[in-house]
């Protein structure tokens, strides 16, 4: 979905999810911004409460876009040049993947699938799959030297503002209090990586 450019100019891209409609009926749950520090709150197990289909949804696509990012950021802790580039990658692996292991034991504790329907047609509703993909992911690893910080840099502008969008779709559509909860914090981590990123293309 993305179009990958290596230039100074941050790719445009948005996974428009506010179409979805309103929230969906919900159904009963089991009982169960500094961007350089993961979310002290997140816990592998889901709170007490209702949840929604827009629940689910959100956290399969997050766990699918999550595992996108971390490739990403893997790539430039040992690739970029610069100390605070290595340290923003770092810090996201470590939240991200925290993140990710915290909505996969939501999602099983719902006894919903842990990943999104890799079908682009299932979501359509929703915006479609998240959009950085393994052609965009492949083109990065093959970048090098000095090119590789401003590629990787325009292309995680690009992904984590799909995170923002998500986030905010959740905000207004979802119903699980924690899954709310973690959607207002990735959208706030998440526009404060931007902001910093887009300092360090200058």
């Amino acid at each position: 979905m993305t179009r990958h450019r290596r230039t100074l100019l941050v790719p445009v891209v948005l996974l428009l999810l506010a179409g979805c409609g309103g929230p969906p009926a919900a159904t009963p749950a089991e009982p169960t911004p500094d961007v350089a520090r993961p979310a002290a709150s997140a816990t592998a197990t889901a709170s007490p409460g209702p949840f929604n289909p827009a629940d689910v949804m959100f956290l399969q696509m997050m766990v699918t876009h999550h595992g996108q990012g971390l490739e990403l950021v893997r790539l430039a802790e040992s690739r970029a040049r610069r100390p605070e580039v290595r340290t923003l990658a770092a810090a996201v692996d470590v939240t991200q993947a925290e993140e990710q292991e915290t909505m996969r034991g939501w999602l099983r504790t719902w006894g919903e699938p842990t990943e999104a329907d890799p079908a682009d047609h299932a979501h359509a509703d929703h915006g479609g799959l998240p959009a950085t993909g393994p052609e965009q992911i492949a083109a990065l690893a093959r970048t090098t030297g000095a090119e590789f910080e401003t590629a990787f840099l325009n292309l995680f502008i690009a992904h984590q503002h799909n995170a923002v969008e998500m986030a905010r779709n959740e905000t207004k559509f979802g119903q699980d209090p924690a899954a709310k909860e973690l959607a207002g914090r990735i959208d706030q981590s998440r526009t404060a990586q931007i902001n910093q990123m887009l300092a360090l293309l200058g």
